[in-house]
């Protein structure tokens, strides 16, 4: 892994003088966030941060939701947010969000306080091996002492650090930086940096991948998987792509696509009810691991049909592919130019699309399905919808095939952690949001509830309590009758109503579809008790309409 060499150049500049110049050069490459934790060792970063007229500096009690925070902006912004924290286990709290963003290809810039080398080994408190210790979550790391360095190498050290972070596909990048007392400085002048903006990097396209799919899928009956990749100019390169060829496109929720019904949005169902209007002869993917199970089984069944994915990390989860493209998915869309699909091959999709949007309807309140519909039907357009990634992303998959709103959710591990705290963060850009989490991922991250009441974002946190981890209801670990409950559903007792209201959120219980739709014009938190045992039987007998809709 590369990394950048310390600078011993013995320059004579105090710890925030280094740290200032540093982050003045951040800002002008883009830098507008910055999440910071309380702590002594951190002082000269957390000082230029709060000092700098362009930088937000988001204070946090935590660092874990401090990380998840930042990449929640990270992700509504697109751009790299700086984490600061002190020394020790502080820094160590920022594996979790650093995971997710590695594998959700998000850009943040870990900013760890540290001793000196010469206090390091030798047992000085709060002191850690903090060199590298987050190891392939992040793209480098790199281990300077800033106020050692030439300002012209603290400078480059900034333009190379957040050109590591935006290179595509975009990671975190980890700056371990030790600091020498005094900590304190007698001055807060800040140094003006001479850095000018970087451009932004170009698309990587394989010319041989764009020969390769022009001739395998030229004119043939493509269909068109898109999924989760939350890219600006996605949406508009596929669904151009589809109006040149004719291929139907089945669309992942986070795909930004379901806009409109010109993609296919039931694919989860229309794969779970093996009810599809024709088979491909060949099928083009774009990005990761789609949400539907279904799809991703089928996918895997299918590897005699050649399968072309088309995703900047490679990835092929069903391990199905004819060919893996590590191609930008957006530039490759607007690029590719091959004969149209036969007439009718789209038709055929989306009439079996309306069919099964139409035998979706009409699911029970309370319960998930109800809940989801409800949100998206009611939220305005222009707000962000997150999702946590366990049954709610799944039954927004199945039950909602038409999505306005942007949507988000942590699907780059999969985690549950932090998912309010990643929320909290893209309010905080002034964007409406609407959470939906089930119970247990509330309880992972219910600590950020304090962060909520005291930024008062424009946010309203939607809780489908099922007591205890719905999700393996659907499971094999559903047959082990002696330890399903208490190892695996888990089942708590507890109201988020009052644990909300005693952090000061406003938070209420929505007994009907009528309670849901007025909370969710209001910030603060709105609880729906629904039965783990009535979701499978809600689930599965919408699956039945869409099977009985489409053998009609």
């Amino acid at each position: 892994m590369p990394a950048w060499p310390v600078l011993l150049l013995s320059v004579d500049h105090s710890a925030y003088w280094a740290a200032a110049l540093f982050v003045d050069a951040l800002t002008r490459l883009g830098l507008r966030h910055a999440c910071v934790t309380p702590g002594s060792r951190s002082t000269p970063l957390a000082l230029a941060c709060a000092e700098h007229p362009l930088v937000t500096d988001w204070v946090h009690h935590d660092e874990r939701s401090s990380s998840f925070f930042a990449l929640g902006i990270a992700k509504a912004t697109r751009t790299p947010v700086a984490i600061v924290t002190t020394s020790g286990t502080a820094a160590a709290e920022l594996l979790p969000a650093a995971v997710e963003a590695r594998y959700a290809g998000v850009p943040l810039l870990l900013l760890t306080a540290d001793r000196p080398p010469e206090l390091r080994g030798i047992g000085s408190p709060q002191t850690v091996d903090q060199k590298g210790m987050f190891g392939t979550s992040v793209r480098t790391s790199v281990d300077v002492v800033l106020a050692d360095m030439d300002p012209a190498a603290v400078e480059d050290l900034a333009v190379s650090v957040w050109g590591a972070s935006t290179r595509r596909p975009p990671r975190p990048i980890h700056v371990n930086t030790a600091f020498r007392e005094p900590l304190v400085p007698s001055s807060l002048e800040m140094p003006q940096a001479s850095v000018e903006p970087m451009d932004p990097h170009a698309p990587i396209i394989d010319p041989a991948a764009i020969e390769m799919a022009t001739s395998l899928l030229s004119g043939r009956k493509v269909l068109v998987v898109a999924g989760p990749i939350d890219e600006e100019a996605f949406a508009g390169a596929v669904h151009g792509l589809a109006e040149r060829t004719g291929w139907p496109v089945v669309a992942d929720p986070i795909s930004q696509l379901r806009i409109d019904e010109q993609v296919i949005g039931t694919g989860d169902v229309l794969f779970g009810a093996k009810k599809l209007p024709g088979t491909p002869e060949a099928i083009l993917r774009f990005g990761g691991t789609v949400t539907s199970k279904s799809l991703s089984i089928w996918l895997a069944n299918h590897s005699e049909i050649p399968q072309i994915v088309i995703d900047a990390e490679g990835r092929d989860a069903p391990r199905s592919a004819t060919l893996i493209s590590r191609s930008d998915p957006t530039a490759f869309a607007q690029r590719l130019s091959v004969d149209p699909a036969p007439g009718g091959w789209v038709s055929l999709w989306e009439a079996s699309d309306r069919l099964a949007r139409s035998a979706l309807t009409g699911s029970p309140f309370p319960s998930e399905a109800a809940t989801v519909e409800a949100v998206f039907s009611t939220t305005p357009a222009d707000s962000i919808v997150y999702v946590a990634s366990s049954m709610p992303i799944r039954t927004v998959d199945r039950f909602v095939p038409t999505i306005r709103q942007r949507v988000l959710s942590n699907r780059g591990a999969n985690g549950i952690d932090g998912l309010i705290s990643s929320a909290l963060g893209v309010a905080a850009t002034g964007t409406r949001t609407i959470v939906i989490t089930g119970d247990l991922s509330m309880l992972h991250d219910v600590g950020s509830l304090a962060a909520m009441s005291r930024f008062d974002p424009p946010m309203t946190v939607v809780v489908i309590n099922n007591d205890g981890g719905g999700i393996f209801s659907f499971l094999p670990q559903s047959r082990l009758p002696r330890h399903f409950e208490r190892v695996f559903a888990t089942p708590h007792g507890l109201s988020f109503v009052p644990i909300a209201q005693a952090f000061g959120v406003p938070a209420r219980r929505a007994g009907s579809i009528g309670d849901l739709i007025d909370a969710l014009g209001e910030p603060g938190l709105v609880e729906v008790a629904t039965d783990r045992d009535r979701e499978v039987d809600v689930r599965r007998a919408a699956l039945q309409r869409v099977t009985a809709a489409l053998g009609s």
